[in-house]
């Protein structure tokens, strides 16, 4: 996973590329006015390579141009030399061979490049890849930056421990990497940009080259959602208790009120002299 160039990142290729090239048409001229004709061609293979590797779906086009002004200068400046003259036209050819072949290659890692990338930022697991020496973030896809409610270029090159709270967590886990724990799950506390806390699942999927690529799954939601399903359940439990001692007491009520009826009822009878009932009668 890789971010794009910033515009001072952009001026610093261009500059390498246009350093390498003008350095290959001022030694080529240099040297055709010197009558050094076995060493310049090479020159002009780094301004490729380099327009290869930084710009590959231009590098076709970039090729072309450098070789062009290679074959001009010959032309130029030793059109006296026929035997140069044919050297440079094969110069030329091989010059457009490497930029095309190389820049169909680039071109392919940078489609397939894109392709994963594409895939983990639709993935619904959050995912970020961070270097284990200097624990910092060397990227991390859209919803894990979400989740934690930054922009994605604003924890790029930032420390883990910006979003990790835990600091014993954290070199817990690392300890565990770096033991080859592949697969492992940590379950830790990070910090959301606004101060919430998160409860995440980090798991190691890669470890190559001291870079390290974490799947992440979000366990804030449902640890909120099992702790409101408990509390429901305390508060219905609480409720039955409640009304469960209402009802008794609402009978305790009404048994001693039928006893004190029965009591006065007896009372009366006995004055009148009438027979007593008997309660099994009833």
């Amino acid at each position: 996973m890789t971010h794009m160039p910033s515009s001072g990142e952009e001026v610093i290729r261009l500059f390498i590329i246009v350093s390498a090239y003008s350095g290959a048409v001022a030694s080529t001229i240099f040297s055709l006015t010197h009558g050094i004709f076995a060493v310049f061609p090479f020159l002009y293979l780094l301004p490729i390579i380099l327009a290869v590797y930084f710009y590959p779906k231009r590098a076709v086009i970039i090729t072309l141009g450098i070789s062009l002004t290679y074959i001009s200068l010959i032309y130029v400046l030793g059109f006296t030399n026929p035997s140069l003259i044919a050297i440079a036209t094969a110069w030329f050819a091989i010059f457009i061979t490497i930029g095309v072949v190389f820049s169909s290659y680039a071109n392919q890692l940078y489609e397939e490049r894109e392709r994963i990338r594409k895939i983990l930022d639709n993935s619904q697991d959050g995912i970020f890849c961070f270097d284990v020496r200097t624990q910092a973030i060397l990227d991390i896809n859209l919803k894990c930056a979400g989740w934690l409610r930054y922009e994605r270029p604003d924890l790029v090159g930032r420390p883990l421990a910006i979003v990790w709270a835990d600091g014993s967590e954290r070199e817990r886990f690392i300890a565990g990497v770096n033991s080859g724990e592949l697969g492992s799950e940590t379950e830790g506390v990070f910090r959301a940009k606004d101060g919430t806390l998160l409860r995440l699942v980090v798991s190691t999927v890669l470890v190559s080259g001291g870079r390290v690529l974490c799947s992440v799954i979000d366990l804030t939601g449902s640890k909120i959602a099992e702790e409101e399903i408990r509390k429901t359940l305390e508060d219905l439990e609480e409720q039955v208790r409640a009304r469960t001692a209402h009802l008794e007491r609402i009978n305790e009520e009404l048994h001693a009120e039928i006893l004190e009826h029965r009591m006065f009822e007896r009372m009366i009878l006995s004055e009148e002299g009438l027979p007593l009932r008997d309660e099994d009668d009833e």
